[in-house]
């Protein structure tokens, strides 16, 4: 059983991770994603499911074309077990696509984490888009 201050602690970790994939696609720091995601990673997009951090990269590298993107993780509820969480997130962002095209985002993620060697890593992501004014995700 994992006690309330390590727990406490472990929602910080994970607040932060999570901080790092909005920036990392925001900042167009492809190589980001290898360093946030689990080897054996599953992340469900809505166009397809993609496997280990390396994919993720490469499906950032080939497919993010924003010419700026504001991703929000907010209202987060996280629970911890151990080596393990979830995590739920809803998400608000703002983009102009590489055409100039202006939009916003809304949905959500479901996330589970897992603590490989002391570090929180993201092990399966599902983003769920419920609204994309611009319909330039779907």
């Amino acid at each position: 059983m994992t006690s309330p201050g390590q727990a406490a602690f472990d929602r910080l970790e994970i607040r932060k991770l999570r901080g790092t994939y909005a920036r990392a696609i925001d900042n167009r720091d492809w190589e980001r994603a290898t360093d946030i995601f689990t080897e054996d990673a599953v992340v469900e997009y809505a166009d397809g499911t993609l496997r280990g951090g390396e994919a993720v990269t490469e499906y950032w590298r080939n497919n993010v074309d924003y010419q700026f993107s504001l991703h929000t993780m907010q209202l987060p509820h996280i629970e911890v077990d151990g080596d393990t969480g979830t995590g739920h997130w809803y998400l608000l962002e703002y983009y102009i696509a590489a055409d100039g095209t202006e939009g916003f985002v809304f949905g959500w993620y479901e996330d589970e984490y897992r603590r490989v060697d002391g570090e929180w890593y993201i092990s399966h992501l599902d983003m769920d888009l419920l609204y994309d004014t611009a319909g330039y995700h779907v």
